[in-house]
This record gives C-alpha cells, structure tokens and sequence, in this order.
C-alpha cells in the first residue's frame, strides 16, 4: 500500500473519529441540557407563559452576574488602589528596583483581576443559591402595617431582613478577606524594599483605615440586625412568642452598648494606626464590648432578671408585649378583623315548622357526607369501568332559579381500572384518553326515596337546565399517563348504543407532535420509543402531559402553599379547576407559628383556573393586600391579574378554602382573648368541638352551609365550624366565613353567653344515644345483612338555638356498598327526633317542644306528627331487593 493511500485512510479515519466525536458532544448536550429545555419551552409556549419560564431560568444567573461584578469591582478597585499606592509611590533617591521584583510586582499586578473574580465568585455563590429571596427583596413593596414594637414595615421583616443577614456575612467576609489582600500587598512591598530605602506610606495608611473602619462598620451592622432578632424570641413560650420585659428592658441595652463600643474601638484603631493614641482607648472599648457581647448572650444574668423581677409580677412586667403578640399573630393570620356577635338565644319552644324561612333553609341541609357519597357516585354514575370520582365537591348552583347547595365529582378517566390484557399502548394514549363531565345532586335529601340527579350519565344530562358545551376531562386529580391527540385510531367518547363513539380531540393543550424531530425528542424525553414508531399521530396531534393539575401548578409555580381540596366547577362554556393558593412566611415578628408547619404568616393570595378540556393554567390575585404576591406580580409582569379580570360564570364558585380556615380557627380558638390579662390566663381558650365518628369522637373539621345569615331571606354560602370551651364539651362559638362575593373572606364569630349551657355535638350526641325510640330502631338495622352507618354531624344556628341534624346511612353488607339515607336525626335543645326527611322531622320536632315547654298548654294544639313504624330489618332488606335501580 502506497504512502498516498495510507495518508488517505489516515485522514479519513480522523475525519470519522473527529465527526464521532462531534456527535457524541452533541447527543451528550442534547441529552443534559436541550431536551429537558426544549420540552419544557414548548409545554409553556402553549400555556401562553414563555416569557415567565425564560424569566424563571434566566432570574438566578442575573442574580450571580449582578453580585460577582458588584463584589469584583469592589475587589478589584482595592486591589488597583493599593497596587497604585505602591507603584507611584515616591522612592528615595538612589533606590533601583531588582529586576526580577520589578517581574514579580507586575505579574501579581496582572493576576488582581483573575483573583478578584474568584473571591467575588466564592462570596456571590451563597446569595445565588437564596435568589429567589433576594428577588422578593428587589421587587418587594411596603404592606402598610407597621410591628407594634419598632414601628417598622412589615415587609422589611418579610423582604429585607433575611437579605441583610445574608449580606451583612458575605461583605464581612469582603470586607476582611480586602483587607488581607491589601495587608498583604503593602506587607510585600515593605519587605521587598531594602531597609534604607524604606519610606512610611500615607496613603497606605488611609487605605487601610478605611477597610478597617468598614469592618467595625459592618459588625456594628450586624448587632443592629439583631435588635430586630428579638422580635422572634422563644424564651417566654409557653405563654406569648416574642420579647418580653428580659429582651427589651435587659437584652436591647447590651446590644447597644455593644455597638458603640465596637464603632468606638474601631475609631481608636484607626488613630493608633495613624500614631495619634496608644494602645489603652482601643483595648478599653474593644473590653467594654466583650462584656457587653456576653451580657446579652449569656442566659444567666438574663434568667436571673426573668426569675426574680419578671415571674413575681409578670402580668404588669410584660403586658404590653402579650398584647403585641396577641395582635401580631391576629394580622399574620388575617384575623384582626373577624366580626364578633353575640347569639340571640330565643326559647326552643319558639321553633316553627311550617314557616317559609325554616322550610326554606332545610332545602340547602348537606345531609351527605362527602366521603360517604364517593362510593354513591362511583357505584350509580361511574358507569363504565374505567371511570372514577377521584373527589367529591360542595358548591352552590342556581337551579331552576334557586340558590341550592350541590354535591358534585368530575368523571375522570382511570387507566389502571382496565382490564391488564387491556392495558396496552394504544389504549392507554391514544384511546383511552379522557374523562366525561360530572354528576350533581342537591346537598338535602330525603330518606327511602330515589336519589335526585340535577346532572347524570354519559353524555352528561340534565332536567334541570345544567348543560355545558364542553364535558371531556383531560386534565384532573387522577395520575394520568401522557395521551397523544387527536390521531388516527381515535378516542372512545361517550357509548352510544352496543357501540363505541369515538371522537377526536380539538383542544390547544400539550404540544404539537408534527415533526420527526419532535417525535425523536419527545420519545427520549418520555423514555418511550413507541412515541416515535407509532403511525398513528397525523399533522394535528399533540402530546398532553402533567394532566394532574395538582403537578401541572406546581411545575409552574412551586413557590406557592396549594390547598389540599381543589373543586370542579360546572359552566356553560365548560369545566375547570379552581385550585387555591397560599403565600405563607416565617418571619412575621411576633406572630406564633401554626403548629408544626414553621410557617407564622398565611394568606390565600391567589384563585388557580385550570381548564379541563385544554389544561389552560390561570392566576387570579385574589388578596392584593398581600406584599408577597405583589412581589411576585412585580416580578413576572402579566403573569397574575386581578380577580376583577375572572369571568362571572366563574367567579360566582369561587369559595373560602377549608384549609386556610382551619388553620386560622386554630389560631383564634387561643388568640381571640385580645384582653392580655384574659390570655395570660387563658380563662376563655377554645377548641374544636367533638364531632361523632361510629363510637369515637374527632375534632370537627370546617364544611359549607347555605343560610340566609346575614340579611333574612337572602342565602348565602358560608364555611363553617362550630368551637367549644378547652376540655368541655358545649358549645361556645360558630364561626363564619363568606363565601359569596360580596362577603367573601369576612370571618364572623357568633359567640354563646359563657354562663349559659348550649348542647355541643358530643352531648347531643349521648341524647340521641338514651332516646330508647331511636336506640331500638336503630338495634333493629344494625343486623346481620345490614350495616348501620351516622353521618356527620351538622349544626344549622336557626330558631334562636343550634339545630343539629345527623343523617343516618343503611347499607348491605357485603362487596357492594351503596350507602342509601334511611332516616335523618333532628334535635333542638333536649328534645330529639328522627323521621325520613328533613320537613317531617321539623313537624316532630315542634310537637316535642311544644310539649315539652311550659307554655304548651297555652297555645293552640297542633295534630301529633305521624308515628314512624319501626321495621324490622329483615322487612327492609327485602324492601331494598325490590326497589328499581337508582
């Protein structure tokens, strides 16, 4: 073989690796950075959001770029001073530099750039990784409220607290590591310079006193910080959190003894240093601030003044710092403006059945347990077996022109209810794809009668007026593998007859699958190849991912608090989510913390819309009270408009969530005692009153009820909890929360007179536990074949008394379970009743009043309610044989 040839093979050999090689980076850098980029930039280009995922991706670097030129220049510019210093600097006459100091003076000259960089890099990596922090700090906006103690903007504690910790370490540290550097230098020179040629430097000399000075400066920066440290304070938990008479009268005065004596050991160096004192004025005042530094530190002398000043007479010594607790934790939680009534009691026996008002407010009772009701809904509406109401949902709808409360649960599609032979490819992304609308029924019901569907099967149908334009779910609470629509096998739809209707998606949600790029990207991205081999997608098909909308709002925006119950809502245009969600905070000063969480600051500062049909991702600011949502406003332009901005059809389902009430109940049930000297001692704390559960009792947890509350004759929907006195189990308060647009988020507490006995849930409970009617009724239904189940508990404050209502479940036992209301319990005061619906169990419960009163003999008789037979259960399970399918 000829040279040529050989040079040829070689050169072909190289140009073959070189290209592999090329390749390789190429499919490594597609593998690590583009393909997880190019997904997720086409998953926000068709949510509308591409310049807030640029933002997002873009934010942290600018943060690093922004602080390593800020921290560079710093270096740098000291650096250059101190280099120029000794550069121009006059020499003696006579003085010849060496030439090999000469080379050396101008390479550490020319590496003041490379060595600045890398500190401003190690001193800026810890506010990169906080970059989030410090843009709430760059975009955060005054709150309006003012700390009790310091008179200090909120926001300050929220924004710019933490960011001055931070920085106050990092230019410490740059502050110090300068003046080594700059220490260095001068040290370098002067030891590089032969003695006799040695000359004192003015100019150094300032240089170095101003960097000393600046440490003393920022330690002194430091110590102030910590003035406002005190307002989180634990040491005088369990009673209040935050200062109290030791931190503000002992503590605060050490702090600024500590700092005048640094400042003024700072100035004294600098004089020394400067040959103008000795040594004596610095040590004193550096002396002066060690003991100070241990004064305020140490616990001993602190515990010593708590002990033996503060205990014997603490209600006077920390007065004033209860009631800043008390009214700081009320702000953090939105509770500083709850609307306090007191309950007009009125006599039991003043209970009228027959009036419109009570008929009225029977209509919208929720005698259905949401968990109970999940079982209804799958057995009688699930229909086909890879359907599921993965939840079930409270709202209020206007039915035929009534205000009524509604149960709802959106029929979503669940692939893994299959069969497993079934579970293959095509079915579970291409065919098998999507959920169909929802059922509905009023939240009243009466017992032994066939459930009422305000909305029902497939297609969704309705006599009550409810249609919808779009009923297809493809986004919901179901985990839900990716679909790939519309394509050419189709998706099944809704059955029609023996046969299967297939439909094809014309959605804009996902992202399009209309290139062979795509589909090899989207096959890795997905770990997947038969995304890129099926021949089934066509031009206008689309991928659908992150279909749980609980992951899909998190992808988007994790740095919100999501509530645990988001809700399906019915409309005209269509279905969506409404999903709630928190901003919460740490560092409110002098709020309690919530528990466990390590959060002391909540609001419900935004309203999450998602689309159902095109996972559409809408963010409404729903408290723009809020400094953190307006900071993230500020942050991500366009991103969150206002409420105003929601369309009507679904602003009238916005609803008050039930987590955030049930932490802000857990909150006033203590800090309601806005009186210091009551919450000192707690002599009126609360709790959640017991709610029956089978035979054990649980706290009661918030639900919704319709009543006309606030304006007779006007219903409106309210989230509601019913509270008691701590260890006792009457009744002590019910509170509110509108729901309704005009009312929404006003908590109102409707207080009971603490000297009267109001029957709680668990007492009315025992009463209908003795009632022997009641008790051998429900003996008889307890049998073999039958299973007896209560329903929660639910509080109606109507009649001038608290009504209770229980509804009572009968089910079979056995692996079909479709729980049927039998009877409902009704009780007002000592007397209880029980009877099929709610109107009849009114009618009895005015006889029992009325017979039980005093009065009874002075006002016209009424007819005594029908007598309920009791039947025997053998008698009902053969009734429930009988009876046609629901």
């Amino acid at each position: 073989m000829t040279k040529t040839k050989m040079l040829k093979i070689k050169k072909w050999m190289a140009f073959i690796i070189g290209l592999l090689g090329i390749l390789a980076i190429l499919i490594a850098a597609v593998k690590f950075i583009f393909i997880d980029f190019f997904v997720d930039l086409w998953w926000f280009q068709g949510q509308g959001m591409t310049s807030y995922y640029l933002l997002r991706l873009l934010y942290p670097y600018l943060i690093l770029i922004f602080f390593t030129i800020l921290f560079f220049a710093i270096f740098y510019v000291n650096f250059r001073v101190a280099s120029h210093i000794i550069g121009f600097e006059d020499k003696p006459e006579g003085y010849k530099e060496k030439k090999w100091l000469k080379y050396l003076n101008h390479a550490l000259r020319d590496m003041y750039i490379l060595l600045s960089f890398v500190m401003a890099l190690i001193v800026a990596i810890p506010i990169f990784r906080n970059w989030e922090k410090s843009l709430l700090f760059l975009f955060g906006s005054r709150s309006g409220v003012l700390d009790p103690l310091f008179g200090k903007e909120i926001s300050f504690y929220l924004f710019s607290l933490p960011i001055y910790h931070l920085l106050q370490k990092e230019v410490l540290i740059v502050v110090a590591l300068m003046l080594a550097g700059v220490l260095f230098i001068y040290w370098y020179e002067r030891a590089a310079t032969p003695i006799e040629h040695r000359i004192r430097s003015h100019k150094a000399h300032w240089h170095t006193s101003i960097l000393v000075i600046s440490i003393f400066t920022v330690l002194c920066w430091g110590f102030m910080l910590e003035r406002y440290d005190l307002l989180y304070e634990t040491a005088n938990l369990p009673i209040f959190k935050g200062p109290g008479f030791v931190e503000m009268t002992v503590i605060l005065p050490f702090i600024w003894v500590t700092v005048l004596s640094l400042m003024l050991t700072g100035i004294f160096l600098v004089l020394k240093i400067h040959r103008c004192v000795g040594w004596k004025m610095p040590i004193i005042f550096f002396l002066i601030s060690v003991i100070a530094f241990l004064g305020k530190d140490v616990d001993t002398f602190g515990d010593t003044v708590r002990k033996y000043i503060v205990l014997p007479n603490q209600m006077v010594r920390d007065r004033d710092y209860i009631k800043a607790n008390v009214d700081s934790t009320l702000a953090a939680y939105g509770l500083d403006k709850v609307e306090t009534r007191d309950f007009e009691m009125n006599s039991a026996a003043s209970f009228d059945a027959d009036d419109p008002d009570t008929l009225r407010r029977l209509r919208n009772v929720p005698v259905w347990d949401r968990d109970i009701l999940g079982s209804v809904f799958e057995e009688l509406q699930g229909i086909r077996t890879y359907y599921s109401f993965p939840s079930i949902d409270v709202d209020r709808y206007w039915v035929n022109g009534e205000y009524r409360q509604v149960y709802l649960g959106a029929r979503e599609i669940n692939n893994s209810k299959l069969p497993e032979v079934a579970q293959n490819w095509i079915n579970t992304h291409l065919q098998y794809t999507h959920g169909q609308g929802v059922a509905m029924i009023p939240a009243a019901q009466a017992g032994d009668e066939p459930m009422t569907w305000f909305i029902k099967d497939i297609p969704p149908q309705s006599q009550f007026g409810l249609s919808s334009d779009q009923t297809d779910i493809y986004y919901g609470l179901e985990d839900k593998p990716y679909a790939i629509v519309p394509n050419s096998v189709g998706e099944i739809g809704s059955p029609a007859g023996e046969s299967e209707n297939i439909v094809h998606y014309n959605g804009r949600g996902g992202i399009a699958v209309n290139s062979l790029l795509r589909k090899i990207l989207l096959a890795y991205y997905f770990k997947d190849r038969d995304i890129f081999f099926t021949t089934k997608t066509n031009n206008q098909s689309r991928i659908l991912f992150r279909r749980n909308i609980t992951e899909r709002i998190l992808h988007i925006t994790p740095f919100f608090k999501l509530d645990q119950d988001p809700y399906i809502v019915h409309t005209p245009k269509g279905l969506f989510w409404i999903q709630d969600a928190y901003t919460t905070a740490s560092n409110y000063p002098i709020a309690s913390p919530y528990k466990a969480e390590g959060f002391n600051y909540i609001r419900n500062a935004v309203k999450i819309v998602v689309d159902a049909y095109n996972g559409n991702v809408s963010y409404y600011e729903a408290d723009p009270s809020d400094p953190i949502i307006n900071a993230y406003r500020k942050m991500y332009p366009g991103m969150f408009k206002p409420i105003s901005e929601m369309p009507a059809f679904l602003k009238q389902h916005i609803r008050y969530p039930r987590d955030i009430f049930t932490i802000q109940m857990s909150i006033y049930a203590t800090y309601h005692q806005t009186n210091p000297e009551r919450f000192f001692r707690q002599e009126d704390k609360w709790m959640f009153s017991k709610i029956a559960i089978g035979q054990e009792f649980f706290p009661a947890v918030p639900y919704y009820l319709t009543l006309d509350l606030l304006e007779p004759g006007k219903d409106e929907f309210f989230l509601f909890l019913p509270l008691s006195p701590f260890g006792r189990d009457n009744l002590r308060a019910l509170m509110f929360a509108g729901n309704d647009l005009e009312n929404y988020g006003k908590i109102y507490a409707y207080r009971f007179p603490r000297n009267q006995q109001v029957y709680g849930p668990a007492q009315v409970h025992s009463l209908v536990n003795q009632d022997t009617v009641i008790s051998e009724q429900f003996s008889l239904w307890d049998q073999q074949g039958s299973e007896l189940l209560f329903g929660k508990m639910i509080i109606e404050p109507t009649g001038g008394a608290p009504l209770y209502i229980q509804p009572v479940y009968l089910q079979e036992e056995g692996p079909l379970k479709i729980p049927q209301i039998k009877r409902l319990i009704m009780s007002l005061g000592e007397a209880v009743v029980m009877a099929p619906s709610l109107e009849e169990a009114a009618v009895k419960l005015e006889y029992e009043l009325r017979r039980k009163s005093d009065r009874f003999e002075k006002k016209v008789p009424i007819s005594p309610p029908i007598q309920i037979e009791t039947i025997p259960a053998d008698d009902i399970k053969k009734e429930e044989e009988t009876k046609p399918d629901h």
